[in-house]
């Protein structure tokens, strides 16, 4: 038998690198291959690993987002140890 959990699995162990990737391989809409991942990811059988990034500790001026005269691009007042960046979550199959 198989189901969306066994679909998303083989889209992985065949190369897929996102979630996007995942749907046109298996034909599967969005949010069944994100609740499928989502369980994948509490059954142990993908792993998630979040890469952040956040403010750089030299200041705005040298953030990707900062604007022309060098002040935050998005929209704090400068660096905080309590705010985070972007996150990027990499999933990999666990074997």
């Amino acid at each position: 038998m198989s189901g969306p959990l066994s679909a998303v699995l083989g889209a992985f162990a065949d190369g897929a690198h996102s979630l996007a990737d995942v749907s046109a391989r298996t034909g599967l809409p969005s949010d069944v291959v994100q609740a499928s991942v989502d369980h994948l990811v509490r059954l142990g059988r993908l792993e998630a690993r979040e890469l952040a990034m956040g403010c750089p500790s030299s200041g705005c001026g040298s953030c990707a987002s900062a604007s022309a005269d060098g002040g935050p691009g998005c929209g704090a007042s400068g660096p905080d140890a309590g705010r985070r960046g972007p996150v990027l979550v990499a999933l990999t199959l666990r074997r």
